[in-house]
């Protein structure tokens, strides 16, 4: 991965912050977005004491806007050149009875969940196409998103938020194979984040944000997983 340019979305803290400290220890240059600004900084500032401020670049955006996602993708290629690959796990959760979601609540989730990485995806590809060099995709989705597994009740806009990941990823596995872009997908169940604590703190669970990071990195790198385009990789935790 040294020298690789790597934008990943929810990248303020969780298991974005976890993929950008790796990836930027093992050398790629790693921007993160989100729209946390003071979380964001305060991430960029810990990998740069680390690995060197021209390894990490903080961009704040709203992942369902698409002139800001456009702009995120500017700001990379100004400061840090081509792309080569994009980590699409910004997400929210919203959760309660169904018949009293409110449709702002179901909206906003769907909006950064499956718009989001439906934007970040279609302006990556547009800029591997441009480039004619491929490149990489990996989407966050979730247990919840993979049919036959525990469902939760009060889960159900961030349920069919993540089964809308889980097909784009094997959709746009399928478009991106004439362009040499693989795109792979990681579903994890339960992990010691502060959106597991807000959203379901009666699971328990040992994977960690380093965890699924770890797994992410893989399916970054094109040495160790360029075999692999359309997979879903199951994260289960060992409780």
């Amino acid at each position: 991965m040294k020298d690789k340019v790597v934008i990943i979305t929810g990248g303020s803290r969780g298991i974005g912050a976890a993929t950008a400290a790796l990836l930027a220890a093992d050398g790629a240059r790693v921007a993160i977005a989100s729209r946390t600004a003071k979380d964001l900084e305060a991430t960029a500032r810990a990998i740069a004491a680390r690995t060197g401020a021209e390894r990490v670049l903080a961009v704040p955006t709203d992942l369902a806007d698409e002139r800001a996602v456009v702009g995120l993708f500017e700001a990379v290629h100004s400061r840090f050149g081509d792309l080569d690959v994009l980590v699409n796990n910004a997400g929210v959760f919203t959760g309660g009875d169904f018949a009293d979601l409110e449709t702002e609540a179901w909206d906003r989730v769907q909006a950064v969940n499956v718009r989001g990485a439906f934007l970040a995806s279609r302006e990556a590809f547009r800029r591997f196409r441009a480039l004619g060099h491929g490149g990489a995709i990996v989407n966050v989705s979730s247990l919840g998103g993979v049919h036959g597994t525990e469902k939760f009740a009060g889960f159900t806009a961030y349920t069919v938020s993540k089964f809308g990941v889980v097909g784009l990823t094997e959709s746009l596995a399928v478009e991106g194979r004439p362009l040499d872009i693989r795109v792979n997908c990681v579903a994890p169940g339960a992990v010691d984040t502060a959106m597991k604590a807000q959203a379901a703190p009666f699971l328990r669970t040992r994977t960690t944000p380093d965890d699924v990071a770890r797994v992410i990195r893989f399916l970054c790198d094109a040495e160790e997983s360029g075999a692999l385009t359309g997979a879903i990789l199951e994260i289960h935790s060992n409780l």
